[in-house]
């Protein structure tokens, strides 16, 4: 069985080394183990006592996964990091969704003898994964969506627009000239929905979407773009502000070091100096063009992250950040997938198995965090466009029809 922290015998302890120092530059974390699902799991890189009869090498695993499309950027070094075990878990998902593979099971990181067997399947086939080298027509709807906004913005900047290009401090937050739409490179749609109604609503819902555009192929989710709640030590509500904002690879609820877990955090701090995205606050849930006439902040705490399986309410799920929950999710094919059967409810249920020996993950917000670190180059930025309803306007029959809102 090849999961996390799963090492090729010959792997030298200086590889290892090497390795994990280039987690510890790569995440602004110092740490020299890997993070595992579960509450306090941490994980020694090393060799299995033994390898079971059908189960492939690391170094093989990885070879037919890149081979395959799954991680095109990633090394084959006898180590299962972070990339590999997100490779792992597309194709098994891709083999459950796509090719509605019964024997599988739901998708857990972990390859085993069936993995290993439809693994080399595809090796002696030369298959590849169907985005391999493949842009959808949807694709390029999004991206000529963002330059379309991108080119509205520059002409007729918003209030709010104004003040993010005037902001002389350093900040995550970009500003209009320089958002960068490169197909090359990963990038994460936001869509704040309008509440219904000019009050400022009891409670916020995980009702905005999330869009996702990552090697030619569009992938949807759900969550909310905005506060459940608000922090003990302040009086109002962050939110962030529209525009683009540079995020990456780290880890959430720092605070507690049982409780780490995987986000996407403002670029800079992995710096020495982190300066965050910008917010405007709100003395309620409803944000109007009176709180974008307020200050704003450059906050380190907003990242992107899981918000639970998704329930009725936001709640203490978010505080500023921007939330994706684990229900479901729509793949590449614009077909709603069902992750409920091994999505967890809680943190504390992360990693382990439930009552139907399923384990359990955080389900749609896997996916996403799987494609971003699977499929991504080597600049290890998620470039985060948050727009509103309204901005859609610009491209409105293409983007309302793929969304069918």
């Amino acid at each position: 069985m090849i999961s996390l922290g799963t090492i090729d015998s010959d792997v030298s302890s200086t590889a290892v080394t090497e390795y994990l120092n280039g987690l510890r530059k790569l995440s602004g974390e110092p740490w020299v183990k890997l993070r595992g699902e579960k509450d306090d799991e941490w994980i020694v890189p090393q060799a299995p006592p033994s390898a079971p009869a059908g189960t492939l090498k690391v170094r093989d695993l990885q070879q037919c996964l890149k081979d395959a499309g799954f991680m095109p950027f990633g090394k084959v070094d006898g180590i299962c990091g972070y990339r590999t075990r997100a490779a792992i878990r597309l194709f098994q998902e891709y083999l459950r969704v796509v090719d509605q593979v019964s024997d599988i099971g739901f998708p857990d990181g972990k390859c085993g003898p069936k993995t290993s067997a439809h693994l080399v399947k595809w090796k002696t086939a030369g298959r590849k994964a169907d985005w391999v080298a493949n842009p959808t027509a949807e694709y390029k709807d999004w991206m000529t969506l963002l330059e379309n906004v991108k080119a509205h913005y520059l002409a007729m900047p918003s209030g709010i627009l104004k003040k993010v290009n005037a902001f002389a401090k350093p900040t995550d937050t970009v500003k209009v000239a320089d958002w960068d739409f490169d197909p090359g490179k990963t990038h994460l749609i936001g869509i704040r929905r309008t509440p219904a109604g000019s009050a400022a609503p009891a409670e916020q819902q995980f009702d905005d979407v999330f869009v996702l555009l990552v090697q030619g192929m569009v992938f949807k989710f759900f969550g909310s773009t905005d506060p459940g709640a608000k922090s003990k030590d302040v009086t109002a509500y962050p939110f962030l502000v529209p525009g683009q904002h540079s995020f990456r690879f780290g880890w959430h609820k720092l605070s507690d070091a049982a409780q780490v877990y995987h986000a996407l955090k403002p670029l800079s701090t992995i710096t020495a100096t982190p300066s965050g995205v910008l917010v405007v606050r709100s003395a309620d849930l409803l944000l109007t063009d009176k709180d974008f006439e307020g200050a704003l902040e450059a906050n380190t705490t907003i990242n992107i992250h899981w918000g639970g399986i998704g329930g009725p309410k936001v709640g203490g799920w978010s505080h500023g950040c921007q939330v994706i929950v684990g229900r479901s999710y729509i793949n590449h094919h614009d077909q709603v997938v069902n992750c409920s059967k091994f999505a967890a409810l809680t943190y504390a249920d992360l990693g382990k198995t439930n009552a139907q020996g399923v384990y359990q993950t955080r389900g749609a917000y896997s996916v996403l965090e799987d494609l971003v670190t699977a499929l991504s180059g080597s600049d290890n930025v998620v470039r985060y466009m948050l727009l509103s309803e309204r901005d859609l306007d610009v491209n409105a029959e293409a983007i309302l029809n793929r969304l069918k809102l």
